[in-house]
């Protein structure tokens, strides 16, 4: 191979591995929003849940 041709490839594999960390960044964000959204629906589903054991607790303290 020629020098140019190195650099020519050089420079190709440079931005290839540019284009790759831009791509792992993307997808990094892309999973930290779906970890968000799914602590929050777990908060939110845990919530629910809680109230709806202490309104059973409630009612079969209150039954006859």
């Amino acid at each position: 191979m020629s020098s140019e041709e190195m650099q020519r490839a050089a420079s190709r594999m440079s931005g290839a591995a540019e284009e790759m960390q831009r791509a792992a960044a993307n997808m990094e964000g892309t999973f930290e929003r779906q970890r968000a959204f799914w602590d929050d629906w777990l908060n939110r589903l845990d919530a629910t849940l809680q109230d709806r054991i202490s309104d059973l607790a409630t009612t079969l303290r209150n039954a006859p």
